[in-house]
């Protein structure tokens, strides 16, 4: 066993936004996330993803500035998705590189593919199978072949409105509401020319969201998010405004539902809260949710990082 050195590394992906959002929101949350780190005795680092090389030399090895960060333990967010599919191959090799080591990749805090962390598709395939309420979700095919989609989706989900949004992105990015079918058939055109698959689902009316968040199979916190004025979602990151709430007890069985299907140390699973009751959205595997308002979900999460390196 290598010696162990305190440190939590955030791969991050600068080269998916504009210049300087990306240290924007690395501002707005380091504060949180460093603060619950410190206080279980960790540093944090952030560092951007084309600043590490992968390699292998008789051990799985991440050189960063000359230095193998693998040399000594440590702990490692990295990013699962970028808009440039060669960016994406590349943060999959440094998510695999620690994962051979025997440091430890903080957002795969469950068993099972990685697919079941990242894609929209596969959480509400699995979701569907627990009996978990949850949007009919449908593949748009590649290139020239995306229209090919639209009888189905006009067949399951009637004429609109729609939800289009990629299969493997977060925060909210290129989420379209389209309110049409004849609108939708425009999108799809644009979404064929991506470098990325996406999903068409029906819009769901909704006023708010639950953000909850488990630990070792307990609900720890749950955090209630409100569309901003005009807005239709509810990622803070995007105009939302969040609350901290507990209890929904009407949500709370199927999250551990969730939870030990996956055999998930740690998640945070979204809901929808509709007229007909809660439908699930997706659940994530990452720390970047951590909301400013509840310092005890940072708390929990880095005390059981500890542990999991002591």
């Amino acid at each position: 066993m290598s010696e162990l050195v305190s440190t939590v590394n955030l791969v991050y992906r600068p080269d998916d936004f504009l210049p300087g959002l990306a240290d924007k929101i690395l501002t707005r949350k380091k504060p949180t996330l460093a603060g619950a780190a410190e206080r279980a005795g960790f540093t944090m680092r952030l560092i951007p993803v084309h600043e590490l090389v992968p390699a292998s030399a008789g051990r799985p090895t991440l050189w960063y500035q000359g230095e193998d960060l693998l040399r000594t333990r440590q702990c490692f967010q990295v990013d699962d998705f970028s808009w440039d599919p060669q960016a994406s191959h590349f943060l999959k090799a440094i998510s695999r590189t620690v994962q051979e080591s025997d440091s430890l990749l903080l957002n795969r805090s469950m068993d099972g593919p990685d697919y079941l962390a990242t894609d929209k598709l596969a959480i509400a395939q699995r979701a569907a199978i627990l009996g978990v309420p949850t949007p009919e979700s449908i593949a748009v095919p590649y290139g020239r072949h995306a229209r090919s989609v639209l009888p189905l989706v006009e067949d399951l989900l009637g004429q609109g409105p729609y939800i289009l949004k990629p299969r493997e992105m977060g925060m909210g990015f290129a989420v379209q509401k389209i309110d049409t079918f004849p609108q939708l058939s425009s999108a799809v055109d644009m979404v064929a020319q991506a470098g990325t698959g996406y999903l068409v689902q029906p819009y769901l009316p909704h006023t708010a969201d639950i953000r909850v968040y488990l630990l070792e199979g307990e609900i720890i916190a749950a955090l209630h998010r409100a569309t901003g004025a005009g807005a239709y979602m509810t990622n803070v990151s995007q105009g939302g405004v969040g609350n901290v709430l507990r209890g929904w007890q009407d949500v709370e069985e199927q999250c551990l539902r969730i939870a030990t299907s996956l055999r998930a140390s740690f998640l945070s699973v979204d809901w929808l809260l509709t007229d007909s009751g809660p439908v699930l959205d997706e659940w994530s595997t990452g720390f970047g949710s951590f909301p400013d308002q509840e310092p005890k979900v940072g708390d929990a999460f880095f005390s059981w990082v500890r542990s999991k390196l002591d």
